[in-house]
């Protein structure tokens, strides 16, 4: 009996052992994964600041690559009424041992030019030399426009992939949110959201949001991925009437309140003659355009570009 007894008590005391044991393995593996979601969490901070960084200096080289090609535009067109000023032909300069002779050519025969016209050779020279230089500067204009084609493109497949209501989308879109407790609780908070026409929300953003157009999508994407805060048609009373802002923006260092309406169908008389009375609303409440209200147009020609979306949104709030 006494080895049964000392059988159960050796067995009772390892079983205590092992209890301990693995109370301390729960504790140590609840650490350490408590601390993996931390390095985690931290990793996947330091990789979207990594994003947003590229994401900046990436516009910020397209937007210096737009003004090149531009100010070329405006230096091959000075050039070019420079070069159409000059008289025709072309210079042809023959040597002869110690000398040369100066000739005008038009592509079939060529007159003799005498030292006396000494004019007339040099605007001829002076022509072939803008001629070069405004082929090098079509060759840079053209490696210019090749890039911002690629960069357009592969833009929009940014744009296109965030804006794609999958779980890639849901997955990141924790990583967009704003840079304060404080602006994001803003951002969530209950308000009145505009009861009309509640069958036109068909376009999901990486926001949450349903919007009524792509390009109140893209508006929403913009924001959104730069950690702007923002409500979509949050109720603004005034007066009498209420209206309902496309986009109502809380500026993160400021706390300023910023409004974007984006017309999306100028091309049509009627609802131009809306939006302009809207406008005339607004400023009659101190809501100013380019001052506390940004807006934005579109007709069917002259759809809204992700490019200006950016250039407004580093504009105000970056």
């Amino acid at each position: 009996m006494r080895r049964k007894g000392n059988r159960f008590q050796v067995r009772y005391r390892l079983s205590a052992e092992d209890c301990f044991s693995g109370y301390l393995f729960l504790q140590i593996s609840g650490i350490f994964l408590f601390v993996s979601s931390l390095f985690i969490d931290l990793y996947l901070v330091l990789c979207y600041s990594f994003l947003i960084k590229v994401q900046k200096e990436e516009f910020t080289i397209y937007e210096q690559m737009s003004s090149a090609y531009k100010s070329l535009e405006n230096q091959i067109r000075l050039l070019q009424e420079q070069l159409d000023s000059l008289p025709d032909g072309k210079l042809v300069c023959s040597h002869y041992g110690k000398y040369s002779k100066w000739y005008q050519s038009n592509g079939h025969s060529k007159t003799y030019i005498p030292k006396k016209n000494r004019l007339l050779a040099k605007q001829l020279a002076l022509k072939k030399y803008l001629s070069l230089q405004i082929q090098v500067l079509l060759q840079e204009q053209e490696a210019i426009r090749l890039y911002l084609d690629h960069h357009t493109s592969l833009s929009r497949k940014t744009e296109e992939f965030l804006s794609e209501d999958s779980e890639y989308s849901h997955l990141l879109a924790d990583c967009f949110a704003p840079l304060s407790s404080e602006l994001d609780d803003w951002m969530h908070a209950p308000y009145s959201h505009n009861p009309f026409h509640p069958e036109q929300l068909t376009r999901k953003c990486i926001s949450g949001h349903l919007v009524r157009s792509k390009s109140e999508e893209l508006i929403s994407m913009f924001l959104f991925i730069h950690q702007i805060p923002f409500r979509y048609e949050c109720a603004l009373p005034l007066d009498h009437a209420t209206y309902y802002p496309d986009f109502t923006i809380l500026h993160p260092q400021t706390k300023q309140l910023f409004y974007w309406e984006h017309f999306g169908m100028m091309d049509y008389s009627d609802y131009s003659q809306k939006a302009f009375s809207k406008l005339q609303v607004y400023a009659d409440h101190g809501i100013i355009p380019s001052i506390n209200l940004i807006t934005t147009y579109e007709t069917k020609e002259t759809p809204l570009h992700s490019e200006l979306i950016e250039k407004i949104i580093k504009h105000y709030f970056l």
